[in-house]
């Protein structure tokens, strides 16, 4: 037969017919034809062409396909109906194990539909971590785990080994599964019906939550280790584990395991010392509920040793670092109760880092002066940036490098580490050795980095430098495998990436050069001249820079020194006339788009440049063009439900498949793309983006929040940070911030709000008129309890007397409404505003404020303090 008889065969017979058919001739006649057949099968997926029967084509392809083709195509041919086990069986073909195998590693959820090949004995059954990613999604469906010898001997312990990510995973899985279908439920009466060794299981939960899988695939084990309810002697008996379990990164681990550890110290299953010794981690968490466990835990510590009460007092200083108020305050009532004297030395180091509403307090403890900050007087570390040193060798340069691997919170350091490895990268490729501690663990993270793609992209990197390959072959922008780390389109990790790249690429030809990005202080700007002298090297070996690493060095330069540095440069390269147009030069546009919108970005300032605009297919805002924001908030309602809406509208707007740097903050994918993916790492990284102009970043932040969602480790806290940096005064998009978040449900994330309220306020940074717009719009639209606002603004009053004044002012801005649009819950705040204007004496209310009050009808604390702001104005005695 030739290639039209086949597929003639194939459209117009059953599968059985083209089976036998086929099957009669030889396999090397039969592959003549495979590329014809393969077409064909496009065309029939593709609807442009038809078949009597859709199995008798995929019978077809198997029959004439190589493995070559197979893997080429869109689509397995696996028929179900037919029977891909008789098919092969029938076919014989020479490449069944290889095939079998392949589509177990590309596609998980197809595992239950090939599986009849190998429980045919056509091939071998696969081993790989894939295939345990299978069971993870549909290969249990319909089966009776209870009589599977291989499942119960061997697989379901492997689910204790591989995390898988995305959809692929035990926790992904029992999400969107009914309770009496989720694997936690299997396996638990699996347990229980004495099929799955207990003692094994309850080990192999702890074993898994110690490898420190990402927090929503770590959750599921702690979960399932609680539904397998161990008693207190099982327990006792892991004592140990437990413990160790509270110095894991993982925050949703550390809180399971204080809650059993608190257990069993009430039973004093572990010994005082060994418990003091265990809490660094819990101490330190940005969990209020973990801390103040840890605490309890030291008090109790304490209790049954008393010769421990210094070292405890110690390590309750650990608490300090928190960044809630209440949590701080908490940490001190302890500190008192064991002996603040003996460490007054220790409490001094911590009076300029705590919350400012907790400062006088601890410097009384600490035996110190401490004067609260008057408006516009700076406090200690927050508004004087220090200069930032990057790595002396390349000793130093791989040890920064491999914290940053296991901890990445901190971008400062992130970028301190990739620089370390720009300027010795080539020195330590030398020593294979040296790099070997990078590779191993460098490879374990990149396989369970999770949706963390700062970490991905670490890992990526590590790898490359060490394997001497490129970064992209490990961090790719898709990922359709869950095994495999991969950086999505549309966010700054993929930048991140691809400045990484740059530098790797240029350590594998043999150079070490500066990092031209790398910050110069803790503000986030690089210096100019410094900037300038790291181009030198550049210039000398004839290198040019990364388009990346330029354009992200540009969206970070300083405004000082930037006229020191443009009189007497010359620019000779694209790169270098780009630079100069930073610096404010005139200079002739060449054709890099993404190096000259972030040139233009870097301008001070911004003044629209058609020919900047010129150069993109459509305009792209902040790219010669400026963004411009309209913020609109208002109450949804869904017939008993509301919500709010807080929307963003600009004239200018992207894909996520944009290169420009400071257009990526505007990117609107078709599946909620947002440019600062979604951890805290990853946030915190793209507040380095650009330092010195943030209101971009603030619109990722009101468009990521969920006000009524709590973490145990929320990725918005990282929006906050760049508040609490040396910086520009705050925008309108900051300001909305600001009070969209002192609104979060999340109360780490309201009270670090209201903590950099109170330090904006007190920088003079933040104008009042400006917050209280933001304030006004937010609690008129009535879609959230007026009572989060109204805790806040009482907590930020309390920091400082210029505070106080601010708030009251913000308050009586807000009273410009109708009476029938009083927001619920209003009295309390008026009850707030009543509170701090008798504390200074002064009530100051506009027209419009007292004609709003006036025209208040309602009862209760409405009523009686619209009263009493009214004769308290007009000098009544209340």
């Amino acid at each position: 037969m030739n290639s039209d008889d086949i597929l003639k065969l194939i459209r117009t017979k059953q599968p059985e017919v083209v089976l036998e058919r086929l099957a009669a001739m030889p396999q090397s006649e039969r592959r003549k034809h495979g590329k014809d057949v393969a077409r064909f099968y496009g065309e029939v997926l593709q609807n442009r062409q038809t078949a009597k029967s859709f199995e008798a084509v995929q019978v077809g392809v198997l029959a004439t396909a190589t493995l070559t083709d197979l893997k080429k195509l869109l689509f397995h041919p696996i028929p179900t109906k037919f029977g891909i086990e008789h098919a092969l069986r029938t076919l014989s073909p020479e490449w069944t194990d290889a095939w079998v195998a392949w589509v177990v590693e590309n596609s998980p959820h197809w595992i239950g539909r090939i599986a009849p090949v190998w429980e045919a004995g056509l091939c071998a059954r696969p081993t790989s971590d894939a295939f345990i990613l299978g069971y993870y999604a549909t290969y249990a469906q319909n089966r009776d785990l209870s009589a599977d010898d291989m499942f119960l001997d061997h697989d379901v312990w492997r689910f204790f080994e591989v995390e898988g990510g995305g959809e692929f995973s035990l926790a992904a899985h029992d999400k969107y599964a009914s309770p009496d279908c989720s694997w936690a439920t299997q396996l638990v009466a699996l347990v229980n019906a004495g099929k799955l060794h207990r003692d094994r299981m309850l080990d192999a939960t702890l074993e898994a939550l110690a490898r420190d899988f990402a927090q929503f695939r770590a959750g599921w084990y702690a979960r399932f280790h609680t539904a397998l309810n161990p008693t207190p002697e099982e327990i006792a008996k892991r004592a140990g584990r437990y413990v160790s379990l509270l110095g894991s990164s993982i925050p949703t681990t550390v809180s399971f395991a204080i809650k059993i550890v608190q257990a069993l110290d009430k039973a004093q299953e572990i010994a005082p010392g060994d418990l003091l010794e265990a809490l660094d981690g819990p101490l330190q968490a940005r969990q209020k509920g973990t801390v103040v466990a840890a605490l309890r835990l030291i008090a109790s510590a304490v209790k049954r040793d008393p010769t421990l009460s210094e070292a405890a007092t110690r390590k309750a200083t650990c608490a300090l670092v928190s960044e809630q108020a209440d949590v701080q305050s908490k940490a001190l009532d302890l500190i008192e109760r064991l002996g603040a004297p003996a460490i007054q030395d220790a409490l001094a180091q911590y009076v300029p880092l705590v919350a400012p509403s907790v400062q006088a307090r601890i410097a009384a403890m600490a035996g110190i002066s401490h004067e609260t900050p008057q408006a516009g007087q700076a406090i200690a570390q927050t508004s004087i940036s220090q200069q930032i040193m990057p790595v002396a060798d390349a000793a130093e340069a791989l040890t920064v490098f491999l914290a940053v691997l296991e901890v990445s919170r901190d971008p400062f350091e992130v970028e301190r580490a990739i620089d370390g490895i720009a300027r010795f990268g080539a020195e330590l490729r030398k020593d294979a050795k040296l790099l070997s501690p990078l590779k191993k663990r460098a490879g374990q993270i990149w396989s369970n980095a999770g949706e963390n793609y700062t970490r991905v992209v670490l890992a990526a990197t590590g790898r490359a430098l060490a394997e001497g390959t490129a970064v992209h072959e490990f961090a790719n922008e898709r990922g359709y495998d869950p095994s495999v780390a991969h950086v999505p389109k549309g966010c700054f990790a993929r930048v991140f990436r691809d400045r990484n790249a740059e530098i790797i690429e240029r350590i594998q030809s043999g150079f070490s050069l500066p990092m031209l990005s790398a910050p110069t202080d803790t503000a986030g700007f690089v210096d100019p001249v410094v900037l300038m002298a790291r181009l030198e090297p550049y210039r000398t070996a004839g290198i040019a820079p990364g388009m990346v690493d330029l354009s992200l060095a540009l969206l970070r330069l300083s405004s000082d020194n930037r006229e020191t540095v443009r009189v007497g440069f010359v620019p000779k390269t694209e790169q270098e006339r780009a630079l100069a147009y930073a610096l404010g030069s005139d200079a002739c546009l060449g054709s890099q788009q993404a190096l000259w919108g972030s040139a233009w970005a870097a301008r001070q300032p911004c003044p629209t440049d058609p020919g900047i605009v010129a150069l993109f297919d459509r305009p792209h805002p902040d790219c010669g063009i400026a963004a411009e924001y309209d913020v609109s908030v208002a109450r949804i309602d869904r017939d008993i439900y509301h919500y709010i809406d807080v929307r963003i509208a600009e004239p200018l707007t992207i894909t996520e498949d944009t290169k420009a740097l400071p257009a990526m903050f505007h990117v609107k994918g078709a599946y909620g793309v947002f440019a600062c993916s979604g951890t805290y790492e990853d946030v915190a990284w793209a507040s380095l983006v650009r330092p010195g102009w943030p209101e971009p970043f603030f619109r990722s932040a009101i468009a990521r929040l969920d006000p009524d969602q709590k973490l145990t480790d929320h990725p918005c806290l990282g929006f906050l940070e760049p508040f609490f940096r040396p910086g520009p005064p705050c925008g309108p998009l900051g300001a909305a911030t600001l009070v969209y978040y002192m609104a979060s449900e999340d109360k780490s994330v309201s009270g670090l709000a209201c903590e950099a309220v109170a330090t904006l306020f007190a920088e003079d940074r933040l104008e009042v008129a400006l917050f209280a717009q933001a304030l006004k719009a937010f609690v008129l639209a009535d879609a959230l309890p007026t009572k989060r606002w109204t805790k806040g603004l009482g907590s930020i009053a309390q920091t400082a007397p210029q505070n106080a004044t601010l708030v009251r002012e913000a308050i009586v801005a807000v009273l410009d409404f109708a009476a029938d649009d009083t927001p619920h819950d209003f009295g309390g705040m008026l009850e707030l505003l009543y509170e701090l204007s008798v504390a200074s004496r002064t009530t100051s209310l506009s027209p419009q404020a007292e004609d709003c009050l006036r025209d208040i009808r309602d009862g209760g604390k409405l009523a009686k303090f619209s009263k009493k702001l009214l004769q308290m104005a007009h000098g009544v005695e209340a």
